[in-house]
């Protein structure tokens, strides 16, 4: 009868323990810094360094798995010192609704594969082709006197992208950057040969509308400050050089603008009137 009353007592003493419990869990460590850590090589000591605690597992109490590391930052981070962070992937039978999308999975064929929820859909196993854009323009347009003018109608020889029409529209000179990354662009431009009086300009700028992290428009100016006769006559031409660092969807466009005083057309000659955009 004692026997069994002490069994009561501890069972209410251990139950009663176990809903106030809130200590951390050490496995192999007398210091657990997360409330459950396991140091599988039992190698941590008192002060344990990166070295040590690569061999580590915690689960912290937002409910993210570090291995390897002491505080993860996502719900699984294997971004250990030791540089050996890595999944192993196997095969699954699973249809993709199944696992459900976001799920990945190793293709014996070679190659990783995610579900959508609907389909497997294998990842590219290249990147994706930098963008690279040439054009020139031969045919005439109008540039006004003291106002900026974009410049369209140019013609392609060369469109890396991918999309329907490529990268560039040559109809309305406008480039949309088809990924985040850093863009060489170079742009030059001629006008008809006609008088040039002194102190006139000719600005060929490069626009983009992402301003964020650049400089949203890069320009050049050709200056012809002071002529003896007060007028001569040739050509105008400008050249405009920038690198962008632009976000996907961003857009870069081209214009010219000068004060000679009136109306100039652009040469007629695609050798004289050119554009490149390079993804770097």
């Amino acid at each position: 009868m004692k026997i069994n009353i002490i069994y009561k007592l501890l069972t209410f003493i251990l139950l009663f323990s176990a809903g106030k419990i809130s200590a951390q869990i050490g496995i192999f460590t007398s210091n657990p810094a997360q409330p459950l850590q396991i140091d599988a090589a039992k190698d941590n000591g008192a002060t344990p360094d990166a070295a040590k605690l690569s061999n580590d597992v915690v689960v912290t109490s937002e409910g993210r798995l570090g291995i390897g590391v002491l505080n993860p930052v996502t719900k699984v981070d294997l971004r250990s010192s030791d540089n050996k962070g890595i999944i192993g992937l196997g095969t699954n039978i699973q249809t993709p609704s199944e696992a459900g999308a976001g799920a990945i999975r190793y293709n014996t064929n070679g190659f990783i594969e995610y579900s959508d929820g609907v389909s497997w859909i294998a990842l590219p196993l290249n990147p994706p082709a930098k963008a690279l854009v040439n054009a020139n323009k031969s045919s005439a347009q109008s540039i006004s006197n003291a106002s900026s003018t974009f410049i369209n109608g140019w013609a392609e020889t060369a469109d890396s992208g991918t999309g329907a029409g490529g990268d560039f529209d040559p109809a309305n000179g406008i480039f949309t950057a088809p990924r985040d990354g850093f863009y060489l662009v170079s742009f030059s431009i001629t006008l008809a040969s006609g008088n040039i009086p002194k102190n006139t300009f000719i600005e060929t700028a490069i626009e983009s509308n992402q301003s964020t992290d650049n400089i949203p428009i890069f320009k050049t100016v050709n200056s012809y400050p002071a002529f003896q006769a007060g007028a001569v006559s040739n050509y105008l031409s400008g050249n405009c050089n920038a690198i962008f660092n632009l976000k996907k969807d961003d857009t870069i466009k081209f214009s010219v603008k000068h004060n000679i005083g009136s109306a100039r057309n652009t040469l007629n000659d695609g050798k004289l009137n050119n554009l490149s955009i390079s993804e770097l």
